[in-house]
């Protein structure tokens, strides 16, 4: 048998399913539909979109949505997600930038 690396795959999946929030089968099919939804809307207008931050928004959306509420939820793991978003989006921003800066400078067109 082949010994094939380990990808973080069944560990997403598993965070994605109990962690962010509890999710029923009636609350994931209510969380993936308006996914798809806003996946489709991004596409049509040709807005680059993230498909796993639109699914992970809404299954925490539908964790909120439950009478319990707040307490539904992994506010830890919802915080640190939004965070690890919100630096990866300035990380390539700014990589691209020094990129293109450099290689610019250097006459590459």
């Amino acid at each position: 048998m082949l010994d094939l690396p380990r990808t973080g795959a069944p560990r997403l999946i598993e965070a994605v399913a109990e962690e962010y929030a509890t999710l029923s089968p009636n609350r994931a099919i209510a969380a993936l539909v308006p996914a798809f939804i806003v996946a489709q809307i991004g596409i049509q207008y040709g807005v680059p979109v993230s498909f796993n931050e639109i699914i992970i928004s809404a299954i925490i959306g539908s964790g909120l949505a439950m009478e319990e509420g707040i307490t539904n939820i992994d506010r830890r793991k919802v915080y640190f997600t939004v965070a690890a978003w919100i630096v990866s989006l300035v990380g390539a921003f700014l990589t691209t930038y020094v990129l293109v800066s450099v290689v610019g400078d250097a006459g590459v067109p």
